[in-house]
């Protein structure tokens, strides 16, 4: 038998142990990261600031045609009726009930099919991916476009041909590409169709959280090597071949579209100079977005961003430029959404612009997916 002293320091030392193991448990417990979805007020669909939720403040209405994903439960409404009518200004960015058909077990409402601004329709097979698409399609299409320039010269003038504008994040678009057919595609060209992605990050909320939008780099990190933060994604290449921008480099899909947005810009404003013989801007910060330049210095000044500032020489071909230069724009991901898709649509709108003559293209070292 242990003498006294020995029995003491045993028990003595039992305390510590346990008493250790309890401040350890205790401390992973405190740093540890909650699990699955939540709620950042401030971010994505609950950032109560972001111009999209309070745009309609003043009015203290939101207009029906608006409604659908600017309400802060515009959707049930969309799915229940397939409209919307006039929603009280939001408060606090969306309403969980929006998107969540029960509130004990977070089911999200059932969306069978996504009726695109093209008039198509599509099933992902996914319901929560139907739910994001619900929303984030842009809202026109080439439909749109060619009302406005039909029975017109391409290359000829109309102070009535107005701006046409995609509206924001048409990711479902591109995801199906030219089975949605919502960016310009041009006649006689071939397009890639849905993005299948690796089948653990086929869905929308495989890449991105939720609630916030924000992209879940983590996951992409699991199979794209080496890829820390949000620009190491524009590395990713997998496995297609091909210089898409002519630079000489064969680059991830991100930076060559990159590259050919800025191609396609400067295109865009060589050619309204020279055929509408007015110079044009862009600038995101407010509508009409596209802007007379009346100083011809390639960018928006403060006081041509007006909205009795639009640019009024558009062409059948700038304005099908345009449109599809903004769509790309207005997808921040489109590059992961569909590469393939994206980059034949500025390619081939490149294509167009050098077709006129009149845009200071080159097409040479340049390939189309």
């Amino acid at each position: 038998m242990l003498s006294k002293p020995f029995r003491q320091f045993g028990l003595f030392a039992t305390a510590l142990l346990l008493a250790c193991s309890f401040n350890v448990a205790a401390q992973d417990h405190a740093t540890a990261k909650p699990k699955g979805a939540r709620i950042q007020m401030g971010e994505g669909h609950f950032n109560r600031d972001a111009k999209p939720f309070h745009y309609w403040d003043k009015e203290k209405e939101i207009p029906a045609v608006c409604a659908r994903c600017h309400s802060a439960v515009g959707v049930p409404q969309y799915l229940k009726e397939g409209k919307n009518t006039p929603a009280p200004h939001v408060k606090n960015a969306y309403a969980c009930t929006n998107c969540h058909a029960d509130m004990l077990t977070y089911q999200r409402h059932t969306v069978e099919k996504v009726s695109f601004p093209s008039g198509i329709s599509v099933n992902s097979g996914d319901n929560n991916t139907n739910l994001c698409m619900t929303c984030h399609q842009g809202r026109e299409s080439p439909a749109s476009v060619n009302k406005e320039i039909e029975g017109m010269e391409a290359d000829t003038p109309n102070a009535k041909i107005p701006f046409v504008h995609i509206h924001y994040y048409p990711a479902g678009a591109t995801l199906f590409g030219t089975e949605a057919k919502v960016a310009y595609e041009y006649p006689g060209k071939p397009y890639a169709g849905r993005n299948n992605h690796d089948p653990d990050a086929n869905v929308c909320t495989a890449c991105h959280e939720p609630h916030s939008g924000t992209v879940r780099v983590d996951a992409c990190a699991d199979c794209h090597r080496g890829i820390k933060d949000l620009a190491g994604l524009a590395t990713i290449r997998k496995r297609s071949k091909g210089d898409y921008d002519g630079n000489g480099r064969e680059e991830g899909l991100g930076r060559e579209l990159a590259n050919m947005k800025a191609l396609l810009y400067t295109a865009i404003q060589q050619y309204a100079r020279t055929v509408g013989g007015s110079s044009i801007a862009f600038s995101p910060d407010g509508f009409p977005y596209w802007y007379a330049d009346t100083n011809g210095n390639g960018k928006v000044d403060s006081d041509e961003m007006r909205p009795n500032n639009p640019y009024k020489a558009y062409t059948p071909r700038l304005l099908q430029a345009i449109f599809n230069y903004t769509y790309l724009l207005r997808d921040p991901g489109a590059a992961y959404h569909n590469g393939p898709y994206a980059l034949q649509i500025a390619y081939d709108t490149l294509q167009s612009l050098a077709d006129s003559g009149k845009a200071g293209v080159d097409m040479r070292g340049k390939t189309r997916p």
